[in-house]
């Protein structure tokens, strides 16, 4: 029991130390086209959004991931759209761009199991690669060239944007939209919810 709350209490700070700087982005700074809590799956009528959260929940798994980080990435991404395609070409709810997809051998990137799966494949990449979650989401939104060129976050606006989106939309997931409440509860001991 002892070892499980010091290895939570490592992990709250390493969530932490690399997903405050984020939190500086706020307000007008983040956009207003997502309210981060009022998001709702737009699934087909053939899915529902217990069956998209089963996939994250199960791919992220699979590679080692966070369900929060993967389901935070899918909001800012695609709001949920399974159909969403960007004006760049970037396709489902992982928003997924041809080139990738084809690097990433997804042969349907608008079936959202095979997007999710193709999508965190990516991201656990990034991560490998980076060893920053910050960092990973840049090279998520910008590529991984651009985050090496510029040695960290490139200054793209829009990227800038992206990585403080993410960034807060999983810290909303994982502590239940109360950072101070989940704070207490890890430094008191108790019992967070979170595995």
């Amino acid at each position: 029991m002892r070892s499980s709350l010091t290895f939570v209490r490592a992990a709250l700070a390493l969530l932490l130390a690399l997903l405050l700087p984020a939190l500086a982005f706020t307000g007008a700074a983040l956009g207003a086209e997502h309210v981060p809590g009022e998001f709702e799956f737009r699934m087909p009528k053939s899915l529902t959004n217990v069956q998209v959260k089963a996939w994250i929940k199960k791919i992220s798994a699979q590679y080692g991931l966070d369900p929060c980080l993967v389901q935070a990435l899918i909001e800012v991404e695609s709001g949920g759209d399974c159909a969403a395609v960007s004006p760049k070409g970037a396709r489902g709810l992982m928003q997924i761009m041809p080139g990738t997809a084809c690097d990433l051998k997804l042969a349907d990137p608008m079936d959202p199991a095979a997007n999710i799966d193709a999508g965190s494949r990516y991201l656990r990449e990034q991560l490998k690669v980076f060893g920053d979650v910050r960092l990973a989401l840049a090279a998520y939104n910008a590529g991984p060239d651009a985050v090496r060129k510029f040695a960290g976050i490139p200054p793209f606006p829009e990227t800038e944007r992206y990585v403080a989106k993410v960034s807060n939309r999983f810290i909303q997931l994982k502590t239940g939209g109360n950072l101070q409440a989940f704070v207490k509860k890890v430094l008191e001991g108790q019992p967070t919810g979170q595995k």
